[in-house]
């Protein structure tokens, strides 16, 4: 086939250059579809499919150009994610046993440290007793807030926050009872490439270390494969 005889050709450049991109690309669809996030376990076998059918059998080239590929995939795909969170809206919405609720961070990402928090929930019952926890990510310290801003508009209830935040990232939970609550992501108080390089850390730590496992152990076992192949056809020589 000419399109595998192409690949062979310029394997060294086009299986690196394909494996990346299409590991973004799952990456990408798992931002927008998060049950696609299962398909990135598919990575280490496409970069594996692809230097198969382009020639490449050594494990060197194999395990160099496998790293190569999961480096950049994890620099781009940090690069992607960490812009889509830093410009996100920081509007969280839930409903649990019919009960609506809606938390709303303004703004959003910022590094003076001043947020305004709304909570918005058609709870009935008395929320008064109402408290958010907000957690630091990079430091596991909790703030509390026990007390608000109470409003009603409509059928709704809404409760507002004002608050300032040192350094770091944050997450918010919003309490109305032990059984009902829900998890805000943000604010973001940390500049768009400190957030980018959490990113790459913790990405790292999800997925590509474990990638780059499973990768290597594939290598690994074809390598041992055709080297047994190899001693088995030069014994029956």
């Amino acid at each position: 086939m000419r399109s595998q005889e192409f690949l062979k050709k310029h394997g060294k450049i086009l299986v690196p250059v394909i494996s990346t991109v299409i590991s973004i690309l799952i990456f990408v669809m798992a931002l927008y579809v998060p049950e696609a996030i299962i398909l990135v376990f598919a990575i280490p076998v496409i970069i594996f499919i692809l230097m198969h059918y382009s020639g490449i059998y050594r494990f060197k080239p194999r395990f160099f150009g496998g790293l190569i590929v999961l480096i950049i995939m994890l620099l781009v795909v940090a690069g992607i994610y960490s812009t889509d969170f830093y410009h996100s809206s920081g509007v969280t919405t839930t409903s649990e046993n019919q009960t609506y609720m809606e938390t709303i961070i303004s703004p959003f990402t910022q590094t003076s440290g001043y947020y305004n928090i709304t909570v918005k929930t058609n709870y009935t019952g008395n929320i008064n007793s109402s408290y958010i926890n907000i957690v630091s990510s990079n430091y596991n310290k909790i703030y509390n807030y026990s007390s608000g801003e109470h409003e009603t508009i409509g059928s709704y209830r809404l409760t507002y926050y004002h608050i300032k935040l040192p350094p770091g990232l944050y997450t918010v939970y919003f309490n109305i009872s032990k059984k009902l609550y829900m998890e805000s992501i943000g604010p973001v108080n940390v500049s768009a490439f400190t957030l980018y390089v959490y990113y790459i850390y913790a990405m790292a730590d999800k997925y590509i270390i474990f990638l780059g496992i499973l990768y290597i152990a594939g290598i690994s076992i074809a390598y041992f494969m055709q080297k047994g192949n190899l001693n088995n056809n030069q014994l029956k020589k």
